[in-house]
């Protein structure tokens, strides 16, 4: 049996990996901060699943802490990793790039046979934002270990922020609304990222199987709330010039902000692939709701 260690195991693609690979005939290890154990016995607040019961051998650690992850990638063939800030105190530095190197250095020392990462499609809209990520991406590529780099246009997950807006009565984009993405969701994802074992690109891009300008996102999530669509487009220059007098009090804030400024104005579309529906994951957060 194959044995596949799952980093950022209990976050929203995180999940979905571990059901994958389970339900492919992996073993599967999963990382998890003591903190966040408990997560992975309940269902997600992006509809991703419980998988406990999919954790062949829970390791529990701090990724940020190499003390904490003696042993990790012992007698484990692949690394998955979707190791990424959320909403912890760690930094972006700490977490995307120091963290994931910890552990290429524990797979490297363990000989694993392939590392498995997820980064972002169109990283230089990301700013300072993706910067350690893509440097781990940089050093992953010359670290000699067999490796996929796995490019997503955007997750289902991001796309709740429309659906909550739209929860509030009034959807806000920068621009006109008609730039666009085909978002994937997690499991589809997590279908790819298991397909990527044995794959022999170091990178390749995917979307979900619908392509949407902004504007067509957010009416699917008032859709779904039987409202109907208010939305307020922002010109970029505005909000560009508005971000710029934040820097100097807020850097984190308004590099997210020129990161969404960017993105929701450039389309962001990537080969197709899945079966699930952005229209269907709105529906389930509105009978929730």
């Amino acid at each position: 049996m194959t044995r596949v260690l799952v980093a950022g195991a209990t976050g929203y693609l995180g999940r979905h990996a571990v059901q994958a690979f389970s339900n492919r005939g992996y073993s599967v290890r999963a990382l998890s901060r003591p903190q966040s154990v408990d997560k992975l016995s309940t269902a997600g607040k992006y509809l991703e699943p419980a998988v406990r019961d999919d954790i062949d051998d829970l390791f529990v650690g701090t990724a940020t802490d190499p003390d904490t992850l003696g042993g990790l990638c012992d007698d484990v063939d692949v690394v998955f990793s979707s190791l990424g800030v959320t909403r912890q105190q760690a930094s972006h530095w700490e977490v995307d790039y120091e963290a994931n190197r910890t552990i290429l250095n524990l797979a490297a020392a363990a000989a694993v046979d392939q590392f498995v990462f997820v980064s972002v499609e169109r990283p230089d809209l990301w700013g300072s934002l993706i910067e350690p990520r893509e440097q781990f991406v940089a050093e992953l590529h010359e670290s000699g270990l067999s490796h996929t780099v796995v490019r997503p246009t955007g997750y289902f997950s991001d796309m709740t922020e429309f659906f909550e807006m739209a929860r509030r009565g009034r959807a806000f984009l920068v621009g006109d609304g008609t730039a666009q993405m085909n978002p994937i969701h997690g499991a589809d994802l997590a279908e790819v990222c298991v397909d990527a074992v044995g794959d022999s690109r170091s990178e390749f891009s995917v979307g979900g199987p619908d392509v949407f300008t902004y504007d067509e996102i957010a009416e699917l999530a008032f859709d779904a709330l039987d409202k109907s669509p208010t939305v307020t487009h922002l010109p970029k220059w505005l909000v560009d010039s508005l971000l710029t007098a934040v820097q100097p009090f807020n850097r984190r804030y308004a590099a997210l902000g020129s990161a969404f400024s960017d993105i929701l104005t450039t389309d962001v579309v990537a080969p197709k692939t899945g079966s699930h529906s952005l229209a269907e994951q709105y529906a389930k957060l509105a009978a929730r709701t």
